[in-house]
């Protein structure tokens, strides 16, 4: 299969690190965030100034200020690592066995079994290796038969695809 190069930009920057943010806390999350913030304006509501209230506000502030952080944290390095490069462009070379992924700052050559996950969003696809770890192909740089081929390679491998 032929190089590949891969053009990458701030805005698909921010909107993978959003996407990679929305998964990481997912909707139940939220709903779980709005059930304790109920419960606290009830208890105030109605007078309660107990410890309980104490509990419930201090989980509640941490439980706004860690999902925060955390996607104040993931974008500004990965905006770090976009603004390394003096070219924003990647070369992506798939093979049979492997993938290989090089820039202006670096390269890296993985095996296919290495990637635990693939999101598929309209203008990218984020390549999870880990929780945290992921990498952004940018989809209008892949043709539909490259697409497929990498799908290919890495569902033998019971890698998740969503």
């Amino acid at each position: 299969m032929k190089s590949i190069t891969l053009h990458y930009s701030e805005d698909l920057i921010r909107r993978a690190v959003t996407a990679y943010w929305l998964r990481l806390t997912g909707w139940r999350y939220w709903i779980a965030l709005a059930l304790s913030l109920s419960s606290l304006i009830y208890l105030i509501a109605t007078g309660d100034r107990s410890w309980i209230v104490g509990v419930f506000g201090s989980g509640l502030a941490l439980g706004i200020i860690f999902p925060v952080a955390i996607y104040f944290y993931q974008y500004n390095a990965s905006l770090s690592r976009y603004r390394r490069m003096h070219n924003p462009e990647a070369t992506f070379k798939p093979g049979e066995a492997s993938f290989r992924m090089t820039s202006d700052v670096g390269s890296s050559n993985l095996s296919w079994s290495t990637i635990r996950e693939i999101r598929r969003f309209p203008d990218f696809w984020m390549v999870f290796f880990s929780q945290s770890q992921f990498v952004i192909l940018p989809v209008v740089d892949l043709d539909s038969e490259t697409r497929d081929w990498i799908l290919a390679h890495v569902k033998p491998h019971g890698t998740k695809i969503a």
